[in-house]
């Protein structure tokens, strides 16, 4: 089935970032030893928290983390469907890499363990940085050649979603049903098997980005407001603001001419950009503010043009008229 904007399916993907344990193998790990051991049980993330730790502490505790990867890694097996999944990559000639926050030796011994070939392009914490810094997801989508909006990112923690989201990447939750992360991923598989089934008859999906407006309006909705092209009011001081509500409605198709150009005003009103955009092109401005939210949204689009209001409180009552 084709799979078309504003809907959205992990098949259309043209990279994969996979993390390991609990994605494709499954070591069985329980931190919280080690948590008890060196900071009275507090969920911390163990490797960022180990540089408040004196020297001698800190080399202690890798030591007692890296035994305790180890020893999983002896152990594990591998997650049903991970083979499967592989193969379907393969089938599709889609290029994936591992990006992980274990120790690069757990990583290796686990995939011989789990008989998983591993790709060519393999992050761990050893290398660094780590997720959820998007410059670990940046660096492998750099390695497999695709864009990072290209790329998907598939995980079991919240630090995958977290990490897609800052990458500009789309992001797939497996192996857990925790409802407070749905929100920041574009959707959730209870198990990777089910992920694999739904690879293999792709159905269209609503992105997190319209997840609430199709809730709000429906699937219909979402449809025809893609299929609208709207014309900005460059002159507005709430570009933004008019931008990002008719974004927020499913409006597919923005234009500004290309002579726009961002004006102290229009800054003045958007203190979340740094002066140094101020006299630079606005379409460009627009397209990385509202694509860190909206990213299916296109700046290039021909058709005609309606205009939107300079008010972004009068934009709803736009839209509206041109549904009716």
């Amino acid at each position: 089935m084709m799979i078309a904007p504003p809907f959205w399916h992990p098949s259309v993907a043209r990279g994969f970032i996979l993390d390991w344990d609990g994605v494709l193998a499954d070591t069985k790990l329980d931190f919280a030893p080690i948590r008890a051991k060196y900071f009275k049980g507090e969920r911390v993330p163990l490797v960022e928290a180990a540089d408040m730790l004196e020297k001698s502490r800190r080399e202690d505790l890798e030591r007692d983390l890296y035994e305790l990867e180890m020893e999983g890694a002896r152990r594990a097996e591998p997650v049903k469907g991970a083979h499967e999944l592989l193969d379907w990559l393969k089938l599709w000639k889609i290029p994936w890499a591992v990006v992980s926050r274990n120790c690069r030796d757990s990583i290796f011994e686990a995939a011989k363990r789990c008989g998983i070939e591993l790709p060519e392009t393999v992050m761990s914490r050893d290398e660094g940085p780590l997720k959820p810094d998007p410059q670990a997801l940046w660096a492998a989508a750099g390695a497999i050649g695709v864009e990072p909006s290209l790329c998907l990112m598939v995980g079991d923690f919240i630090f995958d979603l977290y990490g897609a989201r800052r990458a500009g990447m789309r992001a797939v939750l497996v192996e857990r049903v925790v409802p407070e992360w749905d929100k920041w991923a574009d959707i959730s598989f209870q198990r990777l098997e089910d992920l694999v089934r739904s690879l293999g008859s792709p159905e269209p999906m609503v992105p997190r980005e319209y997840r609430e407006l199709a809730r709000q309006r429906g699937g219909r909705w979402l449809e025809r407001a893609w299929k609208i092209d709207a014309a900005l009011p460059e002159a507005s001081p709430e570009i933004f603001a008019v931008a990002m509500a008719a974004a927020g409605l499913g409006i597919g198709g923005m234009k500004l001419p290309e002579k726009a150009r961002l004006s102290l005003e229009q800054w003045e009103h958007a203190p979340f950009l740094p002066l140094s955009l101020v006299d630079r092109p606005l379409v460009s401005v627009l397209a990385q503010v509202l694509g860190e939210r909206f990213p299916q949204v296109n700046f290039s689009r021909g058709g005609a043009f309606r205009e939107l209001p300079g008010d972004p409180d009068l934009v709803e009552e736009a839209v509206l008229s041109w549904m009716k």
